[in-house]
């Protein structure tokens, strides 16, 4: 199974180890990835995020962005932030998809 996160160019890597006969399926489901979201897009890098993790991403995301200062994980805001709200106000700017029997979220 995938990770909570991966990059489509490392499905792209994988792609060129997998066997024609033995992994059929596998290959299929990358392909079929591919066509959904374009090979291009897929080509310079799209990051998918598992459903189940979404909200701890977007709670990263925050930081990263320098939204929020992390202050050595004792932030006492990060305990009053709704982020399930914030999840939900980021998932705008993203597209939704099914693979490898999960749905992530993914922005070209």
């Amino acid at each position: 199974t995938m990770s909570d996160i991966f990059d489509s160019r490392d499905l792209l890597d994988e792609l060129k180890t997998l066997d024609k006969e033995d992994d059929k399926e596998r290959i299929k489901a990358i392909e079929e990835l591919i066509e959904e979201v374009e090979e291009d897009n897929f080509e310079m890098g799209v990051t998918f995020i598992r459903e189940g993790y979404w909200v701890d991403y977007c709670e990263q995301l925050a930081y990263d962005c320098g939204y929020l200062d992390r202050q050595d994980d004792s932030n006492p805001l990060h305990f009053y932030i709704d982020w399930q709200g914030w999840a939900d106000a980021v998932e705008m700017d993203y597209g939704q998809i099914d693979f490898d029997g999960d749905t992530y979220y993914w922005r070209a």
